[in-house]
Parts: C-alpha cells; sequence; structure tokens
C-alpha cells in the first residue's frame, strides 16, 4: 500500500468519525431522544436502579441492578466518546489532506522531472 492510500483510508475513516458524531449529535438534540433517554433512562431509570440497590437485595438482585447501572454509564460514555473523537477528527482530517496534497505535489514533481 502506498503513502498516498493510507493517507486516503485515513480521512475515510476521519469522515466516518465525523459523520457518526454528527449524527450522535443530532440524536441527542432530538426531542423525543432527550425524553426517552436523556430523562427517562439517565436520570429517572438512574435514580430508580440506585434507590433499588439500597434495598435489602439477594446478592443475585444486587448484580443485576449493578450492571444495568453500569448500563446507564456505559452508553451516555459511549455517546460523549462519539463526540469527542469526532472533534479530534476535525483537527485529524486537516493534517491527513495537507499530507495527501504534499504526496500528490511530490509525485507531479517526479512526473515533470522524469519527462
Amino acid at each position: 500500500m502506498t503513502d498516498l492510500e493510507q493517507v486516503e483510508i485515513q480521512i475515510e475513516v476521519a469522515n466516518t468519525m465525523r459523520k457518526l458524531r454528527d449524527n450522535a449529535i443530532k440524536l441527542m438534540d432530538n426531542k423525543l431522544f432527550k425524553d426517552v433517554i436523556g430523562e427517562g433512562y439517565f436520570k429517572e431509570e438512574a435514580a430508580r436502579l440506585v434507590m433499588a440497590k439500597s434495598a435489602s437485595l439477594a446478592p443475585e438482585h444486587e448484580k443485576l441492578i449493578d450492571n444495568m447501572i453500569y448500563g446507564v454509564g456505559a452508553l451516555n460514555n459511549y455517546l460523549d466518546a462519539i463526540v469527542e473523537r469526532g472533534r479530534q477528527m476535525d483537527a485529524a482530517i486537516g493534517e491527513h489532506e495537507e499530507t495527501r496534497d504534499e504526496i500528490l505535489a511530490e509525485e507531479m514533481a517526479q512526473a515533470e522531472g522524469s519527462a
């Protein structure tokens, strides 16, 4: 694989991550998402699970509730990570495009020199 092909793949991956970020932001801004996930899951369900954990429970039920609490945090962390990776790709894609342009310029200079 050539350097140019590697850079093109990096640009494609960066664009895919940025698109995923943009879609996640649109999703999180959606009123239905806010109602169902933002309020219903991240707040109300999380509070219910914490309250349930404070009750005297059998160890297997307590473990189940712990896993459900971790699930709430995991989804929130996943969404945050998508947004952060997309933000990082905003900067990286510029660098990749500069590298691509440099490679193309070198190839054109070499082609002109051999002609």
